[in-house]
């Protein structure tokens, strides 16, 4: 069965190109010209990665990628300009999971689509596998977290960044060792680390600014403790 990529962009003619490239590699494609389109349709239907511009008539970017997070974990990839790589990195804030950035080859967009493809079906099992901590219990097969039962939904990237932490639990970790092993890419923006952790501290930590799961050490990166347990 083919896989299906949503694109949000409203130039018919970037659209259009886009479109082109991943149907000749073998993907269903979606287009639409505005979020509020997009939204409608993942109300109902399922995709298996969205590609979304942040420069959109009506709903911005960020605000789509705000609810089609309460909607969907699929990998959500930002298309931008050169000159709005903060805005990207903003983006990632919201819940996307990575950025492009224009132009690009079509090589170059096919092979990142297939990278978080990949990524997202390495994380599907038949296991029913459950981490307490505090509150709370992590299925990371279902991309879940509950808080005193009740469902807190991760992003794919999210759920494997928690996933990372927790089977290191008690070792600290730094943003290029994480961005490699998670992200697999010893190249990038290790901007996309702090901002992922900021994002897991704000479902999981009572006070974000003084956690007391997601640790951070000087000059040795980040870190899962379990309560009573000792990082090092």
């Amino acid at each position: 069965m083919k896989q299906t990529v949503m694109t949000i962009e409203d130039n018919n003619e970037m659209a259009a190109l886009i479109s082109i490239f991943l149907r000749n590699e073998g993907f269903h494609t979606l287009d639409f010209g505005t979020a509020e389109e997009g939204l409608d349709y993942l109300k109902k239907n399922s995709v298996d990665i969205i590609l979304v511009d942040i420069n959109l008539p009506g709903m911005d970017g960020f605000m789509f990628i705000s609810h089609a997070r309460k909607l969907t974990s699929v990998p959500i990839l930002i298309i931008t300009a050169r000159r709005s790589d903060t805005d990207a990195v903003a983006g990632l804030g919201f819940g996307a999971d990575d950025f492009i950035t224009k132009p690009f080859s079509s090589e170059v967009l096919v092979a990142r689509i297939r990278a978080f493809l990949r990524r997202a079906k390495g994380l599907e099992t038949n296991n029913e596998t459950i981490i307490a901590f505090g509150p709370f219990e992590f299925f990371p097969d279902d991309f879940v977290l509950k808080k005193d039962g009740n469902p807190i939904p991760l992003s794919n990237l999210e759920c494997r960044l928690l996933a990372y932490l927790i089977n290191r639990a008690g070792k600290y970790a730094k943003p290029e060792v994480i961005h490699k092993d998670v992200w697999k890419n010893e190249f990038g923006d290790l901007t996309v680390v702090a901002v992922y952790i900021q994002r897991l501290r704000r479902k999981i930590e009572e006070d974000p600014s003084s956690p007391i799961y997601l640790k951070t050490s000087f000059g040795r990166g980040y870190g899962f403790c379990f309560p009573d347990a000792e990082t090092s």
